[in-house]
């Protein structure tokens, strides 16, 4: 029976987070969050079972001159542009496509084994991950049964102050960025 759940993709656990994620969404009655993470959770699961493997292309290579072009805009924009907004969530549906393809293309093969320290220090990462993501489910789910955002406050609930500022939103969106660009790894080294 395993074979035939991992070969349809059931066994992959980022298709379970997402379709995790995505039930909080319908729960919250947010239609927009569950149409991201609806798709997201779609887009993933092809991949696991296999349906997008042949379509993918080798890791693209982009120049470092584009790369700050597109920064400095979209950290412009996302900077002083209200949260929120059509606008807001224009900009972020356009970059979507442009960061599917930067992420999603053919695997390299058989990745290095961790020294011991990395491996520790992945473990901890994860732990502190899956520990932030059942205290942001619980606070979710608390609020909304309790009909008060306050009495368990959610992370952005509690950010939320920080971003409706110019500055706060400005530094959350650099480090965003660069959050991103570190995790994409298309920083080109000469």
């Amino acid at each position: 029976m395993l074979p035939f759940l991992k070969r349809w993709g059931i066994t992959n656990p980022w298709v379970w987070v997402f379709l995790v994620t995505t039930s909080l969404q319908v729960f919250r009655g947010s239609p927009i969050d569950t149409l991201i993470f609806g798709s997201s959770t779609l887009i993933i699961w092809l991949d696991a079972a296999g349906f997008l493997k042949k379509s993918l292309q080798e890791r693209p290579k982009v120049s470092n001159a584009l790369i700050v072009i597109v920064m400095l805009m979209l950290g412009l924009s996302l900077s002083f542009f209200p949260r929120h907004t059509y606008l807001h969530g224009a900009i972020m549906f356009a970059i979507l496509p442009v960061v599917l393809f930067l992420v999603w293309h053919k695997d390299r093969g058989p990745k290095e084994k961790a020294d011991p320290v990395m491996a520790r220090t992945k473990n901890v990462w994860k732990v502190l991950s899956l520990l932030l993501c059942v205290w942001e489910f619980a606070a979710n789910i608390q609020g909304q049964l309790e009909h008060s955002l306050t009495t368990h406050p959610t992370m952005s609930v509690l950010i939320d102050p920080f971003l409706d500022e110019t500055i706060g939103q400005t530094v959350f969106v650099v480090l965003w960025l660069f959050l991103g660009l570190g995790l994409l790894r298309i920083w080109g080294r000469k």
